[in-house]
């Protein structure tokens, strides 16, 4: 079934409005959503390890739940706390969960804060990650904040 870009635009924009769990300003996270699978809810299954509308990885699945872990005990995790995060983070990972929209997004979100935390700028977070994505994103995130339901600046800025 496909759905209408501009209205997958919206749909998109309401799931990261709503499950958004890291600073990051909703446009950049729908732009890099974009960029990641093409608004596409299934993407990489079968095919990959990156899943999902955030092309979540093991080991970024893995880096959160420990993270997690690492906030609400207020220190660094013991061994035995990694490892149990990390069991956790890899039955989450092979799940269908993986592919739930909103939880993609929120455990998506949740690692660029991790990033975020960690470095001091977003750009500098961003190179945790993938710093060329950035250089797309920035450019992209700002044209969309002024025209939130335009899909050609995706389209236009990212690719098709």
């Amino acid at each position: 079934m496909n759905v209408d870009p501009a209205i997958r635009l919206k749909q998109i924009r309401q799931l990261v409005r709503n499950n958004n769990k890291s600073i990051m300003g909703e446009d950049y996270i729908i732009c890099q959503i974009y960029k990641e699978s093409r608004f596409k809810q299934f993407a990489g299954k079968n095919k990959h390890n990156a899943k999902g509308l955030m092309q979540m990885q093991r080991n970024a699945v893995r880096q959160v739940f420990k993270y997690r872990q690492q906030k609400i005990k207020g220190r660094m995790t013991t061994d035995k706390e990694t490892n149990e995060a990390f069991a956790n983070a890899d039955t989450f990972y092979k799940s269908d969960k993986i592919f739930d929209e909103k939880e993609n997004i929120k455990i998506g979100t949740e690692y660029l804060q991790y990033w975020i935390d960690k470095e001091a700028t977003i750009e500098e977070a961003y190179r945790g990650t993938d710093e060329a994505y950035y250089s797309v994103i920035k450019p992209c995130a700002e044209k969309l904040a002024k025209d939130p339901d335009n899909i050609q600046i995706l389209m236009e800025g990212i690719g098709r």
